[in-house]
């Protein structure tokens, strides 16, 4: 294994592999959305693990943002570039979501709801989610704030010893929720990274050994983190309500195993073009698809007499489009003008990039 470097003079380094796996967790989330309640009758199945695509993105996030703050040159240009990055293609996705809900449900659908689901913690206002999917935003931008704490602190050397203690706190908080049960149920449900920060910290440890190689320490650490995720398998999350906590553990398990290839540099395997555009699309993906998703297989389905199936094969077409014109023709031209006009000193997009490098994936194999 060979340890990665980077700059802030060059372009940064860039993972395929996380953007594959990033691309199969989306899929799976999707399929899962598409094929549980009502559709499971249809179908005759449901695709059920697919509800562990989030605890993917979890660790992804634990490796990408750590390599995001390490670059950083401030605290600033962190919480710019993580704000760029995020919100624009939210907001897009969360108002054409709006449009859908408004025509489908207008006497729930107002003013009120789309501008607290603009902040991505509309439950602290009361109101819920546009998109069933944007539960998760919250606990990353959770995440992302304890980074800017960290940063903020000059101590982001210490981050894996920062977050075992972390770590430890909040599963004494768990173990102790009967002396506090009331407390308990406010935390959990506001601040929801309490159920989910063992996979942010095993990406961050990922992260630690795929820049300087193994340790006893960071085995211990690893070894901690994912039996904290076992234990916290019914404490949140929508898990615990589709698998048992044996298939839960096999699949974080699992999970930890394909980083555990990804550092050692033999998932080389997932360099598929297909799969690195999807986890190209994979962000816009996520958010665009359920709600919308779902009403468009109602109505091929009430409209236009369609088999499920076929219904979901043009759902899935379809969300996959809008994911793509608003990822390439909007998002990232968006994300590097912006980035321009704040004066990141992070490397930004060339002149040529955003659209050109997303035509050229795209027709390079017909080339």
């Amino acid at each position: 294994m060979q340890a990665f470097t980077h700059t802030t003079t060059s372009s940064p380094h860039r993972f395929q592999e996380l953007d594959a796996l990033r691309g199969i967790a989306a899929f799976g989330v999707m399929l899962f959305h598409f094929t549980i309640n009502a559709n499971k009758l249809l179908l005759g199945w449901q695709f059920r693990f697919g509800v562990t695509g989030v605890d993917l993105f979890f660790m992804i996030s634990g490796f990408v943002i750590l390599l995001s703050a390490s670059k950083a040159n401030s605290v600033r240009e962190f919480a710019i570039a993580r704000f760029v990055r995020l919100y624009p293609t939210f907001w897009i996705c969360a108002f054409v979501t709006f449009l859908f809900k408004k025509y489908d449900e207008p006497e729930n659908t107002g003013t009120k709801e789309l501008l607290a689901n603009a902040t991505m913690a509309p439950n602290f206002f009361g109101v819920e989610y546009l998109d069933g999917s944007y539960w998760t935003l919250v606990i990353e931008l959770t995440f992302y704030f304890w980074m800017a704490a960290i940063m903020r602190s000059g101590s982001v050397k210490y981050i894996a010893e920062s977050g075992l203690i972390v770590l430890t706190a909040i599963i004494s908080f768990h173990l102790n929720s009967i002396q506090y049960p009331d407390f308990y149920q406010f935390i959990i449900q506001k601040i929801q990274i309490v159920n989910h920060f063992p996979l942010f910290y095993s990406g961050i440890i990922f992260y630690y050994i795929k820049k300087s190689g193994w340790s006893f320490k960071h085995a211990v650490y690893l070894v901690t983190s994912a039996t904290a995720s076992f234990y916290l398998h019914d404490k949140g999350g929508h898990s615990r309500d589709f698998l048992s906590l044996n298939e839960h553990c096999l699949i974080i398990t699992a999970f930890h195993l394909l980083f555990l290839l990804f550092v050692s540099d033999r998932l080389e395997f997932l360099k598929i073009r297909a799969l690195i555009f999807l986890g190209k699309i994979s962000y816009c993906l996520y958010l665009i698809h359920q709600y919308i998703g779902l009403r468009i297989i109602e109505w091929l389905g009430k409209f236009g007499n369609l088999n499920i199936y076929p219904a979901l094969f043009i759902t899935i077409s379809l969300c996959m489009t809008f994911a793509w014109v608003i990822t390439f023709r909007i998002e990232m031209p968006a994300v590097c003008f912006l980035k321009s006009k704040m004066q990141l000193s992070t490397p930004v997009c060339k002149k040529q990039d955003s659209i050109k490098k997303l035509e050229s994936l795209l027709t390079s194999k017909q080339k």
